[in-house]
């Protein structure tokens, strides 16, 4: 991209892009902030618009990145990541906004501890910009049954930015929208599981990255702002479906067998009952992606044993150690039961 001031020639930016003009406002953005990274890649996932050509035509300095076919999400990361050669690797969406100061920020972060493995920004919604962005927010949870939630984001509801979240501090997972990777731990535990297609992979990443000693951190002095349902609506069947499936494959994965044993029935009991409330409401699309995302998680078993068997066999923390990233309960459950999230200030 035009220009080296401020340049970072420790991080490199993979934008994976499918179709849309969406990617000509993500490339101004960061063409005009003043830390630049060292390259900025776009890797085309079988364009189907002609708009990464045209993306290269405007902004010659960025590297093109082609897949004959579409790969995916999942797929086109991966085919970017294998391409970096700095020392940090940050993921980003064609429909997320930078802002000036966030790339030096999160590599400050980054540089700051050498066992930080990832780490994510403030993701802000940017048709409401005081406002959180679901894909993330200001950093991502989990509980122990696989239920992703974030600070500022409790199921479909994200909260005003109110500085509320401006402490750093330790996260489950970063957002795939917007997240800084140390190259070297992708060389170390691979790239996002190709099972996942899309939605998920990067909270299953982070997770091995636990596993293995490693920390994620989010960085709200870094801002990116983001559209966010540019792939698959918010509520559509197909969305619904990933999310429930690849959540409880992550389970399958990455948990060891005895808290497997554990887990497992309880998360079954919970998505039945969230089959029964989505019938009670007539929303027959919930019920049915909640009802097929085990059975697609089982299917899918198989293709993912052998990496399940290497996470467990160089694993170097043990669930319970991971589990201290993790909230301990529900939140389905308290979600069901009207109480807030457990990372706002003061849940009870």
């Amino acid at each position: 991209m035009a220009g080296t001031d401020g340049e970072r020639d420790d991080a490199t930016v993979l934008i994976p892009h499918y179709a849309g003009d969406q990617v000509f406002d993500c490339l101004a953005a960061l063409d005009g902030a003043p830390d630049r990274p060292a390259e900025v890649i776009l890797v085309d996932d079988g364009c189907r618009d002609g708009t990464s050509a045209l993306a290269k035509e405007r902004y010659p300095g960025i590297r093109l990145v082609s897949n004959p076919v579409n790969l995916g999400f999942v797929g086109a990361c991966n085919r970017g990541l294998a391409e970096v050669n700095t020392r940090y690797a940050v993921l980003l969406n064609d429909d997320a906004l930078v802002e000036g100061g966030w790339l030096r920020a999160l590599v400050e972060t980054m540089d700051g501890d050498p066992n930080i493995a990832a780490a994510q920004p403030k993701i802000l919604n940017a048709r409401e910009r005081t406002r959180f962005e679901y894909a993330g927010a200001a950093g991502g949870l989990l509980d122990r049954y696989g239920y992703p939630f974030a600070l500022g984001r409790w199921f479909g509801e994200c909260e005003i930015d109110r500085g509320q979240y401006d402490n750093p501090r330790d996260i489950f997972w970063a957002s795939g929208t917007a997240m800084i990777v140390r190259t070297s731990v992708y060389h170390e535990i691979g790239g996002f599981e190709p099972a996942f297609q899309m939605h998920m992979e990067e909270i299953d990443w982070c997770w091995r990255s636990l596993l293995m000693g490693w920390r994620v951190v989010n960085v709200p002095q870094a801002v990116v702002f983001h559209y966010g349902a540019m792939t698959l609506r918010t509520q559509s069947f197909g969305k619904m479906y990933l999310n429930h499936r690849n959540s409880f494959l992550m389970l399958l994965k990455n948990y060891g067998l005895p808290r497997l044993l554990a887990v497992v029935p309880v998360r079954l009991f919970l998505e039945l009952v969230t089959v029964v409330g989505a019938l009670a409401k007539a929303d027959f699309r919930r019920a049915l992606a909640a009802a097929a995302g085990p059975v697609g998680a089982f299917v899918l078993l198989p293709r993912v044993w052998p990496a399940r068997g290497r996470i467990q066999a160089t694993r170097k923390r043990t669930d319970a150690e991971v589990a201290r990233f993790m909230y301990g309960g529900s939140v389905a459950l308290r979600h069901l039961f009207g109480r807030p999230s457990p990372a706002k200030r003061g849940a009870p």
